[in-house]
This record gives C-alpha cells, sequence and structure tokens, in this order.
C-alpha cells in the first residue's frame, strides 16, 4: 500500500502540509523508508539502523509527526508535545508551523540515539 492512500480522504491543504513533511523528512534522513500504516492511519518512517524512528499522522484540521523515542530527544526549540512514557510530537497545523531546522535536528537526534540499554 501507498503513503498517498494514507491521504487519500484529507483535504488538499492537509494532503499539502503532508507532502510538505514528508519532503523535509526525505531531505533530512534520505535512508528512511516510507511505509504505510493504514491500521495507524499513518505514514511512517523507518531506518536501516535505526528502526521505527517517526510518523506523520494526518488528521481533519491538522497533522501531527510523532517522534517514536521523542521523551529522548533534545528540544531546544521548543516544539515537541505530549506527556506519553515515549512519544513526543510536532504538531503542524500550516505552513507557518512547519519549522524545517528543528525537524531536522530532531529527525537527525531520532536516528542517533544511542541504544537503550536492557535491564539485567
Amino acid at each position: 500500500m501507498k503513503p498517498e492512500y494514507i491521504l487519500a480522504d484529507h483535504s488538499s491543504r492537509i494532503r499539502a502540509l503532508a507532502q510538505r513533511l514528508r519532503g523535509v523528512i526525505r531531505r533530512a534522513v534520505p535512508e528512511a523508508i516510507e511505509v504505510a500504516y493504514p491500521t495507524w492511519h499513518a505514514i511512517g518512517y523507518r531506518h536501516p539502523k535505526a528502526g521505527y524512528f517517526c510518523g506523520i499522522f494526518p488528521y481533519e484540521d491538522h497533522i501531527k509527526i510523532y517522534f517514536e523515542h521523542g521523551i529522548r530527544l533534545p528540544d531546544p526549540h521548543g516544539v515537541l508535545e505530549g506527556d506519553g512514557r515515549q512519544t513526543r510530537y510536532v504538531r503542524v497545523q500550516s505552513a507557518k508551523d512547519v519549522r524545517t531546522t528543528a525537524l531536522k535536528e530532531m529527525l537527525s537526534a531520532a536516528i542517533n540515539l544511542p541504544a537503550r540499554r536492557q535491564a539485567r
């Protein structure tokens, strides 16, 4: 299934925002593999070494870019939201919310997180 399937029923504004975010991710992490996750209604990204690291989740009036290990990411730009035990997200409601520099920094950090040590 293609990622476009996830976006098919969304407004042209949401599709355009998703396309822009997909471009940011592709440029920042060219080796990432893009996968449609219909059960999650998301476009996910896997890195050959880091595994699943983020996903684009479109909603009716905004998009959230979830970072799988967002709690462990630096956030000097103050753009991460959420209070889950592991994930954090960036909410994007319009083109002006696409903070390319902050996203690129977080994407780089997400694929370079040191592996968590296993509890013994």
